[in-house]
């Protein structure tokens, strides 16, 4: 479910591939948000997917050192495995909760999302007398999960009907362009903010929350009172947004050099042959592949830092192994060290560059980092790990 344990930042020479996760670029990042949207506003740290691919029990750590007070999630095998690691911190699954989990979660403390009677129903036989604690989802333009306006009422009454049996503590939304649309996001919250006048005149104590990264830094009016981060806590949010520019990334991703061989002019390299060369040509096997974590897609379009400079992949990225280009850079050898993404002496290369090779988004390349991958926690003391 989650990936590899960090591990202790000690012995590297005994990885072949591995990511360094710089704690305090997370805990600073958690205080750049608070910074941003002020002391009335909580900060949900949102740790679902392994935490972004940093390690869920690491990151949750370092987000409520820095200042987050909520942490979230996606299902309840994410939610249960954090409570098993000693979290006790309120906890959201922001998703669909497995109905065989539900008497699990109810005694593990877990606020659930509901958006329909049946989830409400089921939440509250669940409870086995511990009133269930209830975030009500809407959907303002989403499209996906939540209750639409015309079944607003339909919602209510089922928590009606559930009595003590639940506890209705938040209502919230999700945006769907806050990056890149900010009026059909400001239209989507004020839609949200009207169906929320209609449930706290019933519930005048519910918590609102609908701000995601983008909408936390950039979309003050969206705020409210919980914010749920979590691209921007782990170092990455839209450019200008508020505060984005001293958000600072927190995982490197590295990889060994296996071996390095002149391939001659007209000779090629990889899987179907794609990549031929057209000179006498210096190229680095590394060992990390799609296995790893690194995209197909850069496939003869990305690169890679092997001592301190971009070096672009040729050939076909494979399960365990990609190679590069390393013509430019002299005295690379076997055993020494490739960035996949991260820095590396005065080289940068962001999961954002990396995304845009690949035709995708910094999320996917953070939690594409698989489980086979070490976790090294190091801080800042360490050598920061961003731009």
């Amino acid at each position: 479910m989650t990936g590899a344990p960090a591990a202790p930042a000690t012995g590297r020479q005994q990885y072949t591939r591995w990511a360094d996760v710089d704690a305090a670029a997370i805990r600073h990042n958690v205080g750049v948000i608070r910074e941003v949207v002020g002391e009335s506003v909580a900060v949900m740290a949102m740790v679902k997917a392994d935490g972004y691919g940093h390690g869920d029990t690491l990151a949750a750590a370092a987000a409520l050192e820095g200042g987050a007070s909520w942490l979230g999630s996606s299902s309840a095998e994410e939610a249960l495995h954090l409570r098993a690691e000693g979290f006790t911190c309120p906890l959201l699954i922001v998703g669909a909760a497995n109905p065989a989990h539900l008497a699990a979660l109810v005694a593990a403390g877990v606020d659930l999302t509901v958006w329909d009677q049946d989830q409400v129903a089921a939440a509250a036989a669940a409870g086995a007398g511990t009133p269930v604690r209830l975030h009500l989802k809407l959907d303002s333009g989403m499209g996906r999960l939540g209750a639409l306006r015309a079944q607003l009422p339909e919602l209510m009454a089922a928590v009606e009907r559930a009595g003590t049996t639940v506890e209705p503590v938040a209502a919230f939304t999700h945006f769907a362009d806050a990056e890149d649309d900010p009026e059909f996001t400001l239209a989507q919250d004020q839609m949200f903010l009207e169906a929320a006048a209609t449930l706290r005149r019933r519930w005048p104590g519910l918590l609102l929350h609908a701000a995601n990264s983008a909408a936390a830094l950039g979309l003050p009016a969206t705020r409210h009172d919980l914010v749920r981060c979590g691209l921007a806590i782990y170092g990455y949010a839209p450019a200008g947004a508020e505060g984005a520019a001293r958000l600072r990334p927190a995982m490197s991703l590295h990889a060994r050099v296996t071996q390095v061989k002149t391939v001659r002019s007209g000779q090629s390299v990889g899987y179907g042959r794609t990549w031929v060369a057209e000179r006498d040509t210096r190229v680095a096997a590394i060992a990390a592949g799609y296995a790893d974590g690194v995209q197909r897609a850069q496939s003869n379009r990305g690169s890679v830092l092997v001592g301190g400079h971009r070096c672009p992949i040729i050939g076909r990225v494979s399960m365990d192994q990609l190679t590069a280009d390393v013509s430019l850079v002299e005295g690379v050898r076997a055993g020494d060290e490739a960035v996949i993404f991260g820095r590396q002496g005065g080289g940068w290369l962001g999961a954002d560059d990396v995304a845009s090779a690949a035709g995708t988004i910094s999320y996917e390349v953070l939690c594409a980092v698989s489980a086979r991958v070490p976790r090294l926690r190091v801080d800042a003391g360490e050598g920061q790990l961003g731009p």
